[in-house]
């Protein structure tokens, strides 16, 4: 069975869960927005360094967005 499926019968849960998934993304998107502009300012101030942007950005799990081809696994 395939994991990513996810069984729901009814129409109207199922459009329910994906709203309230869709407004957790939202929600993240708007973090992650102020959390990068909040590094990038720090960044640019030099009151952090690049090693501890890279730090903070993998604690986030958004080091991938930032280096995409270090992260391709071969």
């Amino acid at each position: 069975m395939d994991r990513h499926i996810l069984m729901v019968s009814d129409p109207n849960i199922r459009k329910q869960l994906q709203l309230a998934g869709l407004r957790f993304m939202c929600t993240r998107a708007r973090w992650l927005e102020s959390e990068a502009k909040i590094l990038g300012v720090s960044l640019q101030k030099g009151t952090l360094s690049s090693r501890e942007v890279d730090a903070r950005l993998e604690e986030m799990g958004a080091l991938d967005l930032v280096y995409p081809e270090l992260m391709r696994c071969e």
